[in-house]
């Protein structure tokens, strides 16, 4: 009788842990980066190290909605367009210039006035987001751009 009760319980046993299953939840959260921003450096390494550029964008205001839509205001002067930001797997430089293969985004940004005569256009390969401030980087005829935005 006691074989019989191990045999049915070894039984039951493994029937139960083989019944089992893990459930693995990735839960991929895209980086927030609605509100306004301002630029605040922006910089270009090449062989010869980091240096200072002007972008043109400097005393402006980006505005990014939580629905795409996108803002830049200087001067007076109001461009509206689109931002996106998409997760991809290729290579790219990161803020210190360093060549990383791994999964990131993107941020896509493109404003204009009505006639789309004035424009501005950015696109980074690698965009890193904090709380109140984020870095696009991106790499383009021999030099890697980084380019630091903070809440406005």
């Amino acid at each position: 009788m006691k074989p019989i009760l191990r045999l049915t319980f070894l039984f039951i046993a493994i029937v139960s842990f083989a019944s089992c299953s893990k459930v693995v939840v990735n839960v991929d959260i895209q980086p927030n980066i609605n509100g306004s921003w301002v630029l605040t450096d922006a910089a270009h390494k090449d062989k010869y190290g980091w240096y200072t550029v002007n972008t043109g964008v400097e005393n402006g205001v980006f505005t990014f909605y939580n629905n795409g839509r996108a803002k830049y205001v200087e001067n007076g002067v109001t461009l509206e367009g689109n931002w996106s930001m998409t997760k991809i797997s290729t290579g790219y430089y990161d803020e210190y210039g360093v060549y990383v293969t791994n999964s990131h985004y993107d941020l896509s940004i493109h404003v204009s006035d009505y006639y789309g005569e004035d424009a501005v256009d950015m696109y980074f390969d690698n965009v890193s987001v904090g709380i109140n401030s984020f870095v696009g980087t991106n790499y383009a005829n021999g030099y890697i751009g980084r380019y630091r935005f903070s809440r406005y």
